[in-house]
């Protein structure tokens, strides 16, 4: 659509970059201008001016970026525009500010060749034999009225367009349409003595088949029967539609075509109430990211769509944005006389049931988060913010609804400072590594470790690892998180040869993303080599959620770990998204059971599901671990079943490597 009106607008139009250079000069431009786009493209734009104007653009440009202070941006003025032959014109020149998806701005010019309009305007002064000629242009409205308003004359253009039998319009009042009939009745008030100059007006006039926005130049002027008012006016309204365009783009989610954030503050700012008390209600899909991978993105951005729809239609709102992804923010108006909680949980509870009927049942839950806006007490910025910090809040405790208030604000400005704290311990290797011991069943002996990270911050404490990860992944770190506990377990195994060998190799756990990173791979088995440790003293264990993606590179880097001897353990097997099918598509050697599956060991039901995971693990030749032991009763039934191996707190919980020698000796 946009090439389209790019290519067939009638009016030239030019886009530059912040630097002036031309990015795009449509067919129009090419024929207003005498270049051809290849011509211009990647030049300034002054080549399109007078020297004498062209000189001072550069200038112009930077002091708009570096002010915001501008002449001619956002608005329409005349300027002299110069031809490739070298020729001077007039032309009407309109100029509009957007910005790339990066944030950088770039310029939208709309070129309208004033030659002929000056000329009508100036034939119109001199009653001569070309008046007729000139009068009967196309592409022109001419009409002169009386300062009543009434029809004297109009020209063939005016009359089709806008004197139909089905308008009734021997009046000029008749013709414009009812947006704009305020200001033409205005012009038409003035009196002779209030109207001594040309007056230029935009209105919106009745078309035959539409409405048509024309820009108009009325005049005064006077002829044997007394004084009339003779108006010129062009057809703009292609530029309309392409600044309405640009408008939309920039204030316009275009999914959901939900008003931006910003431009949702600009019109709550203008428009609320001294003393209402307003509710910023933030909410997502906590599962949009499943319905990204199981539809596409044609069809969930469609039920994004149907979903703002659906909300304007059901829910009551003044205002609602997309924020990012599947996370909105809606504002409704609070009745300070009604119970404030009550009123909130009803609008939460009506967003929930419209959600569900929207979306389905693929979309099982949703978070909110809400906080209270007072014009007096906060800002809307400021509301905004207690908003997602409500939100985070519920979404961190599974929560449906959380309140904003100040324990929520002290939880944010911990996980703030957290991240910081965070990004400087893994720069600074800060990050603990502890070992769990690993236990063969069947002679009841140690058969390895795994490494587990600990991480004691001196502002907080200790820090438990779900939170550090979940935190290294809001800073997209899991990466850099994963190579730092990598390289301190890997310093550790070589400077801990007895403990840590080929008859008990220590287990390093691999995020899932980091398993699928050749870089990752190949500096663990880089460090290995250059640090001359047995491979077979290392194992690496990952996640289910590796296998969802298994492409090319996560077979690569797989196949690359056993070519070098290290062998891979399935961690938390029948906690994500299992099927058999996976296990067969990467060279496995274990499979370790979540604790969960070992905690329902006391029912039949869960003792049943442990024997279905080990017959499965020993149909794809893989040992297996249990973690999670506990009880003598847990690990005799494990052991009774085939599971080789078992973790737990029966046996130890995770240490430090220089404990690990006094627990040996007490476990012996």
């Amino acid at each position: 659509m946009y090439k389209a009106l790019f290519e067939a607008a009638a009016d030239g139009i030019i886009i530059i970059n912040a630097r002036g250079i031309i990015q795009s000069f449509s067919p129009s431009a090419e024929r207003l201008f005498g270049y051809s786009e290849i011509e211009v493209f990647g030049k300034n734009v002054s080549i399109l001016m007078p020297k004498s104007e062209g000189d001072k653009h550069d200038g112009y440009l930077r002091h708009y970026l570096d002010t915001g202070s501008a002449s001619i941006i956002g608005k329409g003025r005349e300027v002299t525009a110069m031809r490739k032959s070298g020729q001077l014109f007039q032309m009407h020149l309109s100029i509009g500010r957007a910005e790339t998806a990066e944030g950088e701005p770039f310029f939208v010019g709309i070129c309208h060749d004033l030659s002929m309009y000056q000329n009508v305007v100036e034939q119109l002064e001199r009653v001569d034999i070309r008046y007729r000629n000139v009068f009967d242009s196309e592409g022109l409205f001419i009409v002169r009225v009386t300062l009543d308003g009434a029809i004297i004359l109009s020209n063939k253009s005016f009359t089709q367009q806008f004197r139909d039998a089905t308008i009734t319009a021997d009046d000029f009042i008749d013709s414009v349409a009812g947006s704009s009939a305020k200001d033409a009745k205005l012009l038409f008030s003035l009196s002779e003595s209030g109207f001594k100059n040309e007056i230029k007006m935009s209105l919106m006039m009745k078309g035959i088949s539409s409405h048509i926005e024309v820009e108009w130049r009325f005049k005064l002027v006077k002829d044997n029967i007394g004084c009339h008012i003779q108006g010129v006016g062009i057809d703009v309204s292609e530029k309309v539609v392409a600044a309405n365009e640009a408008f939309f783009l920039r204030n316009f989610d275009p999914i959901t075509k939900l008003p931006q954030l910003d431009y949702v503050k600009q019109l709550f700012d203008g428009n609320q109430a001294e003393n209402t008390l307003f509710c910023f209600m933030t909410f997502e899909l906590t599962d949009f990211d499943r319905i990204r991978k199981l539809n596409g993105e044609v069809l969930a951005n469609k039920m994004l769509e149907e979903l703002a729809r659906s909300l304007e239609t059901n829910i009551g709102y003044l205002h609602c944005a997309r924020l990012q992804a599947s996370r909105f923010m809606m504002v409704f108006d609070i009745d300070v006389a009604g119970n404030i909680e009550q009123q909130t949980k009803d609008k939460a509870i009506a967003l929930q049931a419209e959600l569900q009927r929207t979306i389905g049942e693929i979309s099982s839950e949703i978070r909110i988060g809400s906080a209270y806006h007072n014009r007096a007490k906060s800002t809307f910025n400021e509301t905004v913010e207690y908003a997602l910090m409500a939100i985070e809040y519920s979404r961190q405790n599974m929560l449906f609804l959380s309140c904003y208030n100040d324990s929520i604000h002290q939880a944010a400005d911990r996980k703030k400072g957290l991240q910081k704290a965070l990004i400087e311990a893994i720069r600074n290797a800060e990050i603990d590594v502890y070992f769990q011991p690993k236990i063969e069943l069947k002679r009841n002996r140690v058969v390895g470790y795994e490494a587990l990270m600990r991480w004691f911050s001196n502002d907080y404490g200790f820090v438990s690892p779900w939170e550090v990860i979940e935190t290294a992944q809001e800073l997209n770190l899991p990466l850099e998180l994963d190579k730092c506990l990598m390289d301190k377990t890997m310093s550790i195994v070589k400077a801990n040869p007895s403990i840590f060998n080929t008859d008990t190799p220590v287990a390093i756990n691999i995020s899932a993303k980091s398993f699928g990173v050749k870089r990752v791979i190949d500096a663990l088995i880089d460090n290995i080599n250059s640090q001359n440790i047995d491979p077979r003293s290392i194992e690496v264990e990952v996640t289910e959620d590796a296998l969802l993606t298994i492409g090319d590179q996560v077979k690569s880097n797989a196949n690359a770990l056993r070519a070098a001897g290290v062998k891979i353990c399935l961690d938390d097997f029948g906690t994500g998204y299992s099927a058999l099918s996976y296990l067969g598509k990467l060279p496995l050697d274990n499979l370790k059971i979540d604790r969960s599956f070992v905690i329902e060991s006391k029912e039949k039901s869960g003792r049943l599901m442990l024997e279905a995971i080990v017959s499965i693990a020993k149909s794809f030749h893989l040992t297996v671990t249990a973690e999670g032991i506990e009880t003598s009763e847990q690990q005799a039934f494990l052991a009774k079943i085939g599971c080789e191996y078992a973790q737990g707190f029966y046996y130890s919980k995770a240490i430090p490597v220089q404990d690990i020698p006094q627990w040996i000796a007490s476990y012996q």
